[in-house]
């Protein structure tokens, strides 16, 4: 390991005001001690994959190609490209329409450093923490065992702790073997300069029994737990130098399923039905962007749309898809959230509801979408790279978070579109300490009574979204 090694921890779906010092009392400390990022944002869609490869890529959707979850893509012609499943992701990166920005592990082999991953999070989302770690000869090692994991990783924790345990909800027994691996093999064995560990809780069991439910609180504990374990490892001066911990997103409760997910007429196009949906047009003129908007705003399911003209102006009655940073042509030509609570004033995990389209129960929890519940996260760093009992109001997003571990490294951050969060740091750079400036605005589209706002900040000429709502005709209606 090198000066301004860093262990990169993620509770995913966790929300920041779902941390406590009764549920999650390490983590809790751990943020009251450190720099703690009391404006930290996900992106849109706040979908896990998507989170994943803004986060090691340093850029929004926009840049990086993986625009939702789920989408259409030219590597699977009759189906939808589903970043969950590793096939589909072998099939874009054969292609070389995967990704369009260097990724966390490029870097650091280009600079002669190591890195590894942890995860028990999905196959897609553990693969796109490290896309091109095989090809790079970097360790992996997922609780899917090969070929995410690999090979030889896989044998020596094996061979090391034995079986794998079973998945469930929570996640316990996994999470609790994946934190042994990383303590126990991983960095005995390899040293990484950076490495991810990621939790897949509390989001699968807060999806399974919602946020609030008590089997979600277990899986909080659980994770807390684990990291209460990795903290007293590192204090006895084991691991990395420093430690980041974060969320990838939040969660909000599912208030009622879509009767169908055939919502869209089929003279549109084809369309991906989800917390952020897409519309592929056979048609892509302006004019037909602004016929589907049209029909869409007078729709009781739709939240907030999206959609461009060719100059990359909203169409009318849409926000344009740079405003969200999601600006790619893999992208829709149209998009939209399934509609939920304006958050805009006021959330909480009490309050804070949307539509869903499929596959949890109802009350359980779902993301994707725009509410702050979705998008407000845990981010927080301790180590000798970050002042300690630091609070930062300034807002920042998972893009900020590699360019600020390549800083700390020394590293170019060249290629990235985040920002260094260097109000955070300490050392000779005269950039250290200092907070940049923060300006907010409003954008707005309306059309036949139907209004949508998105409030954006502005730092250094880089745009982070805090939160969008739907108001007028499309306001939420209990």
């Amino acid at each position: 390991m090198s000066t301004g090694s860093t262990l990169l921890l993620t509770f995913d779906g966790l929300r920041r005001d779902r941390v406590s010092p009764e549920l999650m009392p390490n983590l809790y400390r751990f943020m009251a001690e450190g720099s703690d990022f009391r404006n930290s944002r996900s992106i849109f869609p706040s979908e896990t994959r998507v989170a994943v490869t803004s986060t090691v890529t340093g850029s929004p959707p926009g840049a990086h190609g993986v625009v939702a979850n789920q989408f259409i893509h030219a590597v699977r012609p009759d189906g939808l490209f589903r970043t969950s499943e590793w096939e589909d992701l072998e099939l874009a990166a054969a292609a070389g329409q995967l990704l369009d920005r260097q990724t966390m592990g490029e870097r650091m082999a280009a600079a002669g450093k190591t890195m590894a991953v942890v995860s028990t999070a999905t196959k897609g989302a553990s693969r796109m923490m490290n896309s091109s770690a095989h090809a790079l000869g970097q360790p992996v090692f997922t609780v899917h065992g090969t070929p995410v994991s690999t090979p030889a990783v896989h044998d020596a924790v094996i061979a090391q702790l034995g079986e794998i345990p079973a998945a469930g909800a929570p996640n316990s027994a996994r999470i609790a073997y994946a934190t042994v691996a990383l303590m126990d093999v991983i960095y005995p064995r390899y040293t990484p300069d950076f490495c991810i560990f990621w939790m897949n809780e509390p989001d699968t069991s807060s999806h399974k029994f919602g946020v609030l439910g008590a089997e979600t609180e277990a899986a909080m504990r659980v994770a807390d737990d684990n990291f209460g374990h990795i903290l007293a490892w590192w204090r006895a001066g084991n691991g990395p130098d420093n430690i980041i911990t974060m969320s990838d997103h939040g969660q909000i409760t599912g208030h009622a399923q879509l009767a169908t997910l055939d919502i869209i007429p089929a003279e549109f196009g084809r369309a991906s039905i989800g917390s952020f949906s897409g519309i592929y047009l056979d048609d892509v003129s302006d004019a037909r962007k602004a016929e589907v908007v049209e029909w869409l705003v007078q729709q009781d399911f739709c939240g907030l749309v999206f959609a461009s003209d060719e100059q990359g102006n909203a169409i009318p009655g849409a926000l344009p898809w740079s405003a969200v940073r999601n600006n790619h042509p893999r992208g829709a030509d149209v998009g939209f959230t399934l509609r939920a609570t304006n958050s805009a004033e006021s959330y909480s995990p009490q309050t804070d509801a949307c539509l869903f389209a499929a596959w949890i129960s109802q009350g359980g929890g779902m993301h994707g979408g725009l509410n702050r519940g979705e998008l407000s996260t845990v981010l927080a760093a301790q180590g000798p790279a970050y002042r300690r009992a630091y609070q930062s109001d300034v807002p920042c997003w998972l893009p900020d978070v590699i360019p600020t571990v390549l800083t700390t490294m020394g590293l170019s951050t060249d290629g990235t579109e985040g920002r260094p969060l260097v109000e955070a740091l300490v050392g000779d750079d005269p950039r250290f300490g200092v907070a940049p400036e923060v300006a907010t605005r409003v954008l707005s589209a309306k059309l036949h009574g139907y209004e949508q706002h998105l409030r954006q900040w502005l730092i250094e000429g880089r745009t982070i979204i805090d939160c969008g709502w739907s108001a007028g005709r499309g306001a939420w209606v209990q």
